[in-house]
C-alpha cells in the first residue's frame, strides 16, 4: 500500500469587469447573456482613472478556516482564495470570453477531444527555484490522481487514460500523461472531452514541486507554488495566512500590492464590524442583514457583484423519507424564493429556476417549473407523497445563512403542515466531514463555484454517480450518459446537449436550486479597483493600495 505521502515513481532529477449592481435593489439588467460579453467583474470603486497609489503596499481581506491548502486536496472557497493565489495551472481562466487562457502552456490543440498536447513556457519556476516542465506535470497529475493519496479532487482526473489501473495498483503512473520533452505534454483521455482546456485551469491541476512529496502535511502549513503569490511563513491556523507577490513570475498580470494577509474569521458578522472599524480591508461576503446598511455603512466602497456561484438545499436520497421526487418537488414549490431574496437579501440575490447558472453562455432562466412558488400545489403533493411532518435542516455556521433558513422553514411549516423542524448548523470544516460520512438526516445548504466556468462544471462533479462532492448520493443513468455526450462534443457545439442534461437534474430535482448569489463586497479607503470574478472570490492580484 502506498502512503498519503507517496512519491510519484517518475520524478525526474531536473536542477473585464461585469456592471457593479446598485446594492439597494440588487437590480441588473444583464440577463440569459449573462456575463458572456463582460465577464470580470467591475471595481467598487472608478476603476481605471489616474489616483494617488502606493508603490504595492499591502492590505488585509477576509476568509475562514480553510479544509486544506493543498490544490489537488481543495472543494471549498477558504482555501481557494489563497491558492489560487499562490499556484498557476497549466491553462488560466479569460472571464472575458470563457475560454481557456494561457498560463504554464501558451498553446494546446487535439484533433479528436481525445488526444491533446499542451507547449509549456520555459521560464517558469516554483517560488523556492525550482524549474517546472512537462515531467512536472506528469509527476504531479499521477500523484493527485491516485486516490492511495486521497486527494478530493482525484475524480477530476478520471477522464485520463490509465485512471483506472492506477487506482487499481496495476501501474504507478498515470498513462494518458506524456512528457513528449521538456516543454511539451500530451494528455491522452479515456473519452472524447471539448472541455479540457478550461478543465485542466482547475486547482485540482496545479502543479507541484520534488519537495511536496516529502512530506505533504508539512507542506500544505507553508505551500510553495508557482503564481503571483508566495507564503510569508505558516498558515497560522484559525488566526491567519499571509502571502508576498512573486516578483519573478513570469505571467501577464502580476499582483499589484506587495503583500496580503488573508485574516481567518469564523463570523462574518465580526468581519463586517471590522472593515467599518478599519482593522480589516476587504470582506468580499457582507451578512445578509447587512446588505441594506451597505451604502449608508460605506458609501462609495461597497457594491454588488454577479457571479455563477450557486446556493441550494441537498437531499440525503440515502434517507427513505427524501426518495419520492415528488416529497422533493413539493418541499421546492413551497419556498417563495422572491420574497426570500427580497426581504433577507434586500433584492441582492437573482432567484435561481435553473440549475446551469445565468452567467454561463448557456445558462436559461426559467427551466425549473418546481421552482416557482405554488404553495397550493406543495401541499397537495406532499400530503399524497406523503412527506415527513418532523425535518431537520443543516447548514454551516458563522456565514450568514441563519435568517434565510429560518424563512425557508417557516414556509414550509406554513405551506406543508411540518409540525417540527430542528436546526444543525456546524463550522465549515466539520460540516462537510460530516456530508461526506452521509450524516444528515435531512435536507442541507451548500453552494457551488464555478472554478470552471463551464456547464460541465455547473453539474457534473456534484451530480454524476459516485462524485466525491455529490453530497446527495443522486444516481441517474439519464444524467450519466448524457453529460457524457455532451462533453465529448466540441465548446461550439455542446450547449444543447447540457440543457439535455440540465432538464433530467430539474426532472429528478436531487437539490432545490435556491439563488444565484451575488457578492456584496465592503472594503476600506485603503484600497481600490476591487473586482469579483464569476467564482465569487476577489481578484485580490488587481486590487490596488491607495495609501
Amino acid at each position: 500500500m502506498k502512503s498519503t505521502s507517496h512519491r510519484p515513481s517518475s520524478l525526474h532529477a531536473r536542477g473585464t469587469p461585469t456592471r457593479l449592481t446598485d446594492s439597494r435593489s440588487g437590480r441588473s439588467a444583464l440577463a440569459g447573456a449573462g456575463l458572456s460579453t463582460a465577464l470580470v467583474l467591475s471595481a467598487c470603486g472608478e476603476g481605471g482613472e489616474e489616483s494617488d497609489v502606493s508603490d504595492g503596499g499591502e492590505f488585509s481581506a477576509y476568509t475562514c478556516e480553510p479544509q486544506s491548502l493543498t490544490p489537488g486536496d481543495t472543494s471549498e472557497v477558504c482555501g481557494a482564495r489563497v491558492l489560487e493565489q499562490l499556484f498557476t495551472g497549466l491553462t488560466e481562466i479569460d472571464y472575458d470570453t470563457f475560454e481557456a487562457a494561457p498560463g504554464v502552456a501558451t498553446e494546446w490543440g487535439s484533433e479528436d477531444n481525445v488526444t491533446w498536447t499542451f507547449q509549456l513556457r520555459d521560464d517558469y519556476t516554483f517560488h523556492n527555484g525550482d524549474p517546472i516542465d512537462a515531467h512536472t506535470f506528469v509527476d504531479t497529475f499521477t500523484w493527485t490522481a491516485d486516490t492511495e493519496n486521497a486527494q478530493v479532487n482525484s475524480e477530476f482526473y478520471e477522464i485520463i487514460a490509465g485512471y483506472e489501473e492506477l487506482q487499481e495498483g496495476e501501474t504507478e503512473e498515470l498513462a494518458g500523461v506524456r512528457a513528449l520533452d521538456d516543454h511539451t505534454l500530451e494528455i491522452e483521455l479515456s473519452e472524447p472531452f471539448g472541455q479540457l482546456p478550461v478543465h485542466v485551469g482547475l486547482l485540482g491541476f496545479s502543479p507541484l514541486p520534488d519537495v511536496a512529496y516529502e512530506d505533504m502535511d508539512a507542506f500544505e502549513q507553508a505551500p510553495i507554488g508557482n503564481g503571483r503569490y508566495q507564503m510569508d511563513g505558516e498558515w497560522v491556523h484559525d488566526t491567519e495566512i499571509a502571502v508576498t507577490r512573486h516578483e519573478d513570475w513570469p505571467g501577464e498580470v502580476p499582483g499589484q500590492a506587495e503583500r496580503i494577509q488573508w485574516m481567518i474569521y469564523s463570523d462574518v458578522g465580526t468581519a463586517y464590524m471590522d472593515v467599518q472599524a478599519g482593522e480589516l480591508d476587504l470582506l468580499e461576503q457582507a451578512p445578509p442583514e447587512q446588505i441594506p446598511n451597505m451604502e449608508a455603512d460605506f458609501g462609495e466602497n461597497q457594491g454588488a457583484f454577479e457571479t455563477g456561484t450557486f446556493t441550494y438545499l441537498g437531499f440525503p436520497l440515502y434517507q427513505e423519507e427524501f426518495q419520492d421526487p415528488d416529497v422533493r418537488r413539493a418541499l421546492s414549490m413551497a419556498i417563495d424564493r422572491d420574497s426570500i431574496v427580497e426581504t433577507i437579501f434586500d433584492g441582492g440575490m437573482q432567484p435561481a429556476r435553473s440549475i446551469i447558472p445565468p452567467v454561463l453562455p448557456e445558462g436559461r432562466e426559467d427551466a425549473c417549473e418546481a421552482c416557482d412558488h405554488d404553495p397550493e400545489a406543495a401541499a397537495d403533493l406532499y400530503e399524497s407523497a406523503g412527506g415527513p411532518t418532523e425535518l431537520e435542516i443543516y447548514f454551516n455556521s458563522g456565514a450568514g445563512h441563519d435568517d434565510w433558513v429560518e424563512a425557508v422553514t417557516h414556509q414550509w411549516q406554513q405551506h406543508l403542515g411540518i409540525e417540527d423542524i430542528t436546526f444543525r448548523s456546524l463550522d465549515f470544516a466539520q460540516y462537510l466531514d460530516d456530508l461526506t460520512e452521509e450524516n444528515a438526516a435531512g435536507p442541507f445548504r451548500l453552494g457551488w463555484t464555478l472554478s470552471s466556468p463551464s456547464a460541465q462544471y455547473a453539474m457534473e462533479p456534484i451530480y454524476s454517480t459516485g462524485a466525491s462532492r455529490n453530497f446527495a448520493g443522486y444516481s441517474s443513468e439519464d444524467f450519466d450518459a448524457l453529460i457524457a455526450e455532451a462533453n465529448a462534443a466540441d465548446v461550439e457545439e455542446a450547449g444543447p446537449l447540457y440543457h439535455e442534461v440540465e432538464d433530467v437534474l430539474l426532472e429528478d430535482l436531487p437539490v432545490i436550486p435556491l439563488w444565484f448569489n451575488q457578492q456584496h463586497v465592503v472594503h476600506t479607503e485603503r484600497i481600490s479597483d476591487v473586482e469579483v470574478s464569476p467564482r465569487g472570490l476577489p481578484r485580490v492580484e488587481s486590487i490596488t493600495v491607495t495609501e
